[in-house]
Order: structure tokens, then C-alpha cells, then sequence
């Protein structure tokens, strides 16, 4: 399968979701006809007037109405309605062909428009005929109705309106001779007004109803206002593009400066003692690009109509645009200011719906869940519903006394109750107080990529290492920092969504930082899931000397790739210790201030220091394949590189003890953890169930600290990531960056491969007596801090004699102490020092 199937594969092919389906809508069949058999007359007629069958007819019938007395009052108001006007004392009906009317209507039409517009309201009547229209439209639609908000609204508009225009028309006799602007209540009510209050009284009675016709209509104007404005703007924006050509399109589109700016100033400032939690998942107080939520400073967000659909990304977008930057002048080195960023449109402007789940369905499962809980005894003081773009999250308080592991048990029994394929249950929310229920949606949405990127959440993230995950259950953009993980573990079963979201992450770094603040390593053991990022190899990929291909993929390269890694860590420690700096951002700062043009003792200019952040695919083949020569190096860089601004992810699809094992977790805080078909590899990943209750197609929870949150990961698919790395690599023929013609090399990594040694001495052990496992048995033990004879003989499967002459080698060479009994022995070096003491021998 070529690497564009498999990316689609990952997300539109997931052959069990569609045997999902057809399972739910059988289930819910069953339902609603044993449902139907239990319902009283008076439910069986309410369930006629909710079927969506009974609301198009109705929208049908609304809509035609709303025409013919559109016809109708034109006709009247223009036509015939002066000569209609002497024939309405005929009975209409009964002497149509005596007295044949000429309202296009008809009969019933002319007498209608009489009615409502003479005898009546006035032109006010034709507000009715945009209820008609908007009621019906939105019913053939399956749209929410608000049928109680837009009929108050249009009654107290007809009412205001024509009041307003009677009293303007009062005394006057500008009006057509056979009806009032106001109609016949817009006339006697503004005359009775007249005989209360005087002149005066009856305008001022009519500036207060129109004052309060504003305050009631005031969000539905504002919303009308910002659509047409909106409409009038797209059209000037896709006029102006067409005139201006691709430079003007290529000006607009830039990323502004400021999302790049990323100075290292900035950087240190932050405060070191910063809850690590609060930094990885972000405010959050995040702006809601997709649900429809609007907030204002210091007010509590609320929804809008949760039925319209809504596009709330392009005015961000716009922004974006309009303050763009085509080059790089923030490039802290200067290489690369001539650099350009990623544009947005090289990526689908898809846009998302705010109404996946409608009122109706979330209402019918609110009661499911409250009438489940009252069979077994569990009353509820409220439920607030959170739609997301792919489960909805039913927030429960329950009443006092009630206690949380009766609902936690009943899971199975909600499930059945709302015809789910699989809930999943929150007893407690962390900081909530509440106990969520999350339900998958009968249609999930996609997250656009552009969409998180056009985010402000995203844009102005002030983030050493920003990287989107995706939205939240409530649809606000989940920016997580790399830095503060600082070592993310990526793993789900094939085909739900992995290769994806590392993709978006890496999209996530290249739309963010420079090609002076970042380097990337790739391992790609499967050979096709990173070759579309080759192209970057002169601006962001990182390289081991003699190694040719700029993604890693040969097992004996991933070793030596991965130890120069290590070597770069050292390096790195070396220079913060002789500029007496802890870590990196205080580094690159002080480069900033002093070293930029200096050189060291040997005649080496200082150099500034970028992020470097390795991405390792199929970790589970490599383990396979390498084991402790590849785990080795990998968890020495998780344990401490972070300070020198190397950051390690690693994914898999293998979620298996053997693979994700004690070191690894330990030093691997960040997890996500995609759809897995057993508890026990959730449990592996996140250290607790769920992960197997997702419903795939990029659904995860992301760990951080022990902090759960649950995520729709980004789509971008192949096609999109081979438009951005092509116009990155573009750049080369503007001959812009001519003098970066080779890409950023790692230190050279000399050691033995074989893993054995075969000279030097220990401390009365000469190499040759010592066992072929030496070497692997002391990185072992120094790692994992315990020495113990029976540990090396269930982890290598040796007998007691063989695991007993390790144990005295290594004493002899000052690795452990003496034994102490039972006790295991005590480890007397770190890491540094046992590569000391095995480099020396």
C-alpha cells in the first residue's frame, strides 16, 4: 500500500465503522418499535409531529403558504387591491364568478390581503410571509426550528411596526386611498395613544416599543448584519484575487511575523517553577472555534443556536492574512531570514458543522440516560450537554448522597439504553465536580487541519515547541508545548488515526518555528511514512555523518543515528557547564547578549542552539529487531536531554509490555493513546482503561501528568503535507538560501556496534574472561538502579552460576557493591560514569 493510501486508509476506510453503523441503526429500529407498542395515544400523536417525515411535509406546506401570500399582498399593494377592495361585502366565496376579483390569488387571496393589510396590520403582514419561508426552510432542512423564539420575534415585530408606521402616517394623508401604511391597528392604536397621552405621549410610547423591539431582536440583527457583511466581504476578497494575480494571493497568505517571532528572550522569562500541567495542556480559557460559542471578557461563555451551521474560522483566517509577513526577519541567526513560511491555502478549507448532533437527539438521550439512572435509583439534579466534533459529553450532577461507583457500574446498562456502540464513563471529572458520560456522535466530524492552525489558541501561543493535538469535547483548539512534556509516546492499533496525528504535529513545528530554531530526526522503519519529508532535509531535517538518506530507516543507521543523539546531548551539557547556564533558553539568550560572533579556546565559533526533536516510528519493530541497543540510547535521552532542548516521540501500534516497558513509561509523561482492542493495552499506555471505548478515525485521550483529556486529532492527508514540503524546497530555486547547501549535522558517533568489548581491564577481570553480556547486563542495571542475581536470570533467561559471575565482574569493576544478603546490591555509578568506565576499558 503506497503511503497516500495508507494516510487515507487511516482515517476514510474503517470498514468495522460502517459495520458499527449498520448495527446502531438496527438497534435503534428495534427500539422504536418496542417503543411503539407501549405508547399512549397522546405520545404516538407527538411522535407523529417529530418524525422527520411529518417536519418536511410541514416545511413544504409552510413554504408554499409563505409564497402564495407573498403573491397574494403584492398584488393587493399593487395591483388589484383598490377595485378588490369593492367587492369584499359580496360573499367572496359563495359569488366568485359574479364578482370576479383581480388579486392574482384569487378569492381567498384578495380576502386575506384585506384582511391582514387594510382591516389589520398594514405592510407589517409581510413579516408573516418571511416566518412562513425562514419556518418551513429550516424544516425541510432537518434544522432546529425555534419555533417559539422566531414567532414571539415576528408577532412583536408585525406589532411594532406597524404602530411605528401608523403613527408616522397619523394626520397625514399619504397613504393609498384603500388601505393604511399601518393598517386599521396602526391607525385607531396610535389615535386611542393620541386621546390618553397627547401628541407628545403617543411618540414616546412609540420610541420605547421600538427600543424594545431592539433589545429583543438585537442578536438576531447582529447575526443578520455579520452574514451579509461577511457574504459582501468573500465576494470582494475572491474579486480582488482574481484581479491580482498568484503574487497578491501568495502576499495575502502569509503567516504574520509575530506567530514566528518565538525569541528566546521571551523564552527565559518564563518561570521555571510553572506547573508542568498547566504548560503542556494551555489555558483554558481557549477561544471555541467550532461550536458556535461567542465570549466576551469576563463573562461566562453561552451558545449560540446550536442548529446553524456556522463558519467561524474565516475571520481568523482573514486576520491572519491581512497581517502576513512573506519572509523571516525574526531568524534569530540571520540564516534564514529570507525564509518563508507554510501558507494556509496549501491546505483544504474544509469546514466543520456545529450541528452533528441535534437538539431533538441530544434532549431524547438526556432523558434515556436520567430515566436509566431512576430504574436504579440514582436521581440527577441536572445534565449539561457538550457537543464535540465526535462525542457529545453529558455532564450529570447527581443528588446528594448518591454515590459514584453505582453510575460507574451501570455502563453497560446506559450503553443499552441509548442504542450506543460504546460509552465511556467519568466518575469524577478532574476539578469539575460532575461525572461525564461521553456518547459517540451518529456523525462524527473531521477537524481540519487549517481550521486549529488559523486558530488564535495556535497563533498566538507563546510555546517554545507548540504543537496542535486537535479539538476538545467542547470544541476548543488543544495547543499542547513539546518542552514540558518533554517526551511524548504515541500508540493504537492499525488504521485509527496514528501516522495521522504525527503528521500533525509535524505540521504543527513546521507552520511555528524557523529552520534556525528547529531540527527534526526522522526514523522511519517501515520506509513510507516519513519519505515525504525528504525534501526538507536542507532546512529541517538532522544528519549523522555517512548516513546518505535524510529519513532513517536501516536498523544499524537508527543505532548510530540515535547514539549520535546521545553524543549531542553530552556535547550540549558540556557547553551550558562552561557557560555556567542551565539550560538551553539560557543559553541561546546569552548568545544572543555575548557569544554571536565569538569563538571558544580552539578557535570554534559559539553556535546558536536549536530544538531538536526525534520522531521514531514502529518503535515495536525496532525492539524487535535491536532491542537494548536501540531502548538504551532512546531512554538515556529521555531522562536527560530535556534541558538541552532535545525532545523524543516515539510511536507505535504494538502496545505491549515488552515494548512500552518500566524505563520507557517512566520517562515518557506524555501519552496518547489512539483506539486499542483490549483494556490491557490501554492500561499500558495511559496507565488506565478507555482507550479501548474510543470510537477511532483519530479519537485519543491525551495523557499529561496523569491529567486525561479526550481529543479529535487534525486531518491532513498526504497530498496537503506534499504541498507544504514542496513549497518549502521551492524556496531553493529563488536562490535565497544558497548558503545552506548541507543540512544540519549531528555528531559523529564512534563506539563498538557489536556491543562486545575485546580489550582493557577491570579492576582484576581482564576482558577476556568476562561474559559476552557484560556490556548490555551494566546498562541495564546502572539504568534501572537495582542489581540483583535472580533479576538477570528471569531477564535473560541464564542459568544461576552464569548470573553469578556477572554479578562478580561487575563488582570487580566498581559497577555494584557487595552483596548484602537478600537485599539487592547497591549501584555505585551513573550513566556518565559507566560510559567513562567503558570507554576506558
Amino acid at each position: 500500500m503506497s503511503n497516500k493510501e495508507q494516510q487515507t486508509f487511516d482515517y476514510n476506510v474503517d470498514t468495522s465503522g460502517a459495520k458499527q453503523n449498520e448495527e446502531y441503526k438496527r438497534r435503534e429500529a428495534m427500539r422504536e418499535a418496542d417503543a411503539a407498542v407501549t405508547m399512549s395515544p397522546w405520545q404516538r400523536f407527538t411522535a407523529f409531529f417529530k418524525a422527520e417525515r411529518t417536519k418536511f411535509a410541514t416545511g413544504i406546506i409552510l413554504v408554499l403558504v409563505g409564497i402564495y401570500f407573498l403573491i397574494s399582498f403584492l398584488s393587493f399593494v399593487l395591483l388589484s387591491g383598490d377595485a378588490d377592495q369593492n367587492r369584499m361585502g359580496h360573499p367572496v366565496i359563495e359569488n366568485a364568478h359574479d364578482h370576479a376579483v383581480g388579486n392574482v390569488g384569487g378569492a381567498i387571496g384578495a380576502s386575506t390581503s384585506n384582511f391582514l393589510i387594510n382591516d389589520g396590520v398594514g405592510v407589517a403582514a409581510f413579516i408573516l410571509v418571511l416566518w412562513c419561508l425562514v419556518i418551513g426552510y429550516r424544516l425541510i432542512k432537518k434544522k432546529k426550528t425555534y419555533f417559539f423564539s422566531y414567532t414571539l420575534i415576528t408577532l412583536f415585530s408585525i406589532f411594532t411596526l406597524s404602530l411605528v408606521l401608523g403613527a408616522i402616517c397619523f394626520g397625514f394623508h399619504n397613504s393609498p386611498s384603500y388601505y393604511r401604511l399601518g393598517g386599521n391597528f396602526g391607525h385607531y392604536a396610535n389615535d386611542w395613544l393620541i386621546a390618553l397621552l397627547g401628541y407628545y405621549g403617543m411618540v414616546a410610547v412609540n420610541l420605547i416599543v421600538v427600543m424594545l423591539w431592539v433589545m429583543l431582536c438585537y442578536n438576531t440583527l447582529k447575526k443578520i448584519y455579520k452574514n451579509v457583511t461577511d457574504h459582501t466581504k468573500r465576494i470582494k476578497r475572491n474579486k480582488d484575487k482574481d484581479d491580482g494575480g498568484d503574487d497578491q494571493q501568495v502576499e495575502l497568505t502569509q503567516f504574520k511575523g509575530s506567530g514566528h517571532k518565538q525569541d528566546s528572550a521571551q523564552h527565559d522569562t518564563e518561570d521555571d517553577e510553572q506547573d508542568d500541567v498547566d504548560a503542556i495542556v494551555g489555558d483554558s480559557k481557549t477561544p471555541n472555534l467550532f461550536s458556535g460559542l461567542t465570549r466576551k471578557k469576563g463573562k461566562k461563555r453561552k451558545p449560540r443556536d446550536n442548529g446553524d451551521d456556522v463558519d467561524t474560522t474565516v475571520e481568523q483566517m482573514k486576520e491572519i492574512e491581512q497581517a502576513g509577513s512573506i519572509t523571516n526577519p525574526n531568524d534569530p541567526t540571520g540564516s534564514f531570514k529570507h525564509y518563508r513560511f507554510p501558507t494556509l491555502d496549501l491546505l483544504p478549507d474544509i469546514k466543520m458543522r456545529s450541528d452533528s448532533v441535534d437538539v431533538d437527539e441530544q434532549e431524547s438521550n438526556k432523558q434515556r440516560i436520567t430515566e436509566t439512572l431512576n430504574n436504579y435509583g440514582i436521581k440527577i439534579k441536572h445534565i449539561t450537554v457538550h457537543v464535540g466534533p465526535t462525542i457529545t459529553l453529558f455532564e450529570i450532577i447527581p443528588e446528594d448522597g448518591v454515590r459514584i461507583s453505582k453510575i460507574r457500574n451501570l455502563e453497560d446498562d446506559i450503553a443499552l439504553s441509548l442504542a450506543a456502540l460504546g460509552i465511556r464513563i467519568i466518575a469524577p471529572m478532574p476539578g469539575r465536580g460532575t461525572i461525564g458520560i461521553e456518547v459517540p456522535n451518529r456523525d462524527p466530524q473531521i477537524v481540519p487541519m487549517r481550521a486549529v492552525l488559523a486558530s488564535k489558541e495556535f497563533q498566538n501561543s507563546k510555546y517554545n515547541l507548540p504543537v496542535v493535538l486537535g479539538c476538545t469535547v467542547t470544541n476548543d483548539v488543544f495547543v499542547a508545548d513539546l518542552t514540558k512534556m518533554p517526551h511524548l509516546l504515541v500508540a493504537g492499533a492499525t488504521g485509527q488515526g496514528k501516522s495521522v496525528g504525527l503528521n500533525a504535529i509535524i505540521a504543527s513545528l513546521l507552520y511555528k518555528k524557523g529552520p534556525s530554531e528547529l531540527k527534526i530526526v526522522l526514523i522511519d522503519p517501515k520506509k513510507v511514512e516519513f519519505s515525504v519529508y525528504a525534501d526538507l532535509e536542507k532546512y529541517y531535517l538532522a544528519k549523522t555523518p555517512g548516513i546518505e538518506r535524510p529519513i532513517i530507516t536501516d536498523t544499524d543507521h537508527v543505532k548510530q543515528t540515535l547514539n549520535s543523539l546521545v553524543q549531542e546531548m553530552e556535547n550540549r551539557y558540556n557547553l551550558l557547564e562552561q557557560m555556567k547556564v542551565r539550560k538551553l533558553e539560557e543559553y541561546n539568550e546569552k548568545w544572543r547578549r555575548e557569544l554571536r560572533g565569538t569563538t571558544d579556546d580552539r578557535g570554534v565559533p559559539y553556535e546558536y542552539m536549536p530544538y531538536i526533536v526525534a520522531i521514531v516510528d514502529e518503535f515495536s519493530d525496532l525492539i524487535m529487531t535491536a532491542g537494548k541497543e536501540v531502548e538504551t540510547p532512546i531512554v538515556r535521552i529521555a531522562q536527560k536531554a530535556r534541558a538541552v532542548g532535545i525532545h523524543m516521540i516515539i510511536a507505535t501500534q504494538r502496545p505491549s509490555a515488552n515494548v512500552i516497558t518500566g524505563l520507557i513509561k517512566a520517562n515518557f509523561p506524555g501519552r496518547i493513546a489512539f483506539r486499542v482492542t483490549q483494556m490491557v493495552d490501554s492500561r499500558i499506555i495511559i496507565d488506565r482503561p478507555g482507550a479501548q471505548q474510543l470510537v477511532g478515525r483519530g479519537d485519543m485521550l491525551f495523557s499529561a501528568n496523569g491529567e486525561i483529556t479526550r481529543l479529535q486529532c487534525p486531518l491532513i492527508d498526504t497530498p496537503e503535507i506534499e504541498k507544504v514540503c514542496n513549497f518549502i524546497k521551492e524556496q531553493e530555486d529563488a536562490d535565497r538560501i544558497v548558503e545552506h547547501e548541507d543540512p544540519f549535522m549531528l555528531p559523529e558517533y564512534v563506539g563498538d556496534t557489536g556491543g562486545d568489548f575485546d580489550g582493557g581491564s577491570f579492576a582484576g577481570s581482564s576482558a577476556g574472561d568476562r561474559d559476552p553480556l557484560f556490556d548490555e547486563v551494566a546498562r541495564l542495571i546502572v539504568q534501572g538502579e537495582t542489581a540483583s542475581t535472580s533479576s538477570l536470570q528471569r531477564r535473560y533467561e541464564i542459568g544461576y552460576n552464569r548470573a553469578g559471575r556477572l554479578m562478580d565482574q561487575l563488582e570487580a569493576a566498581g559497577i555494584v557493591g557487595p552483596a548484602q544478603g537478600s537485599k539487592p546490591r547497591r549501584v555505585l555509578v551513573d550513566p556518565m560514569q559507566l560510559d567513562s568506565i567503558l570507554g576506558n576499558s
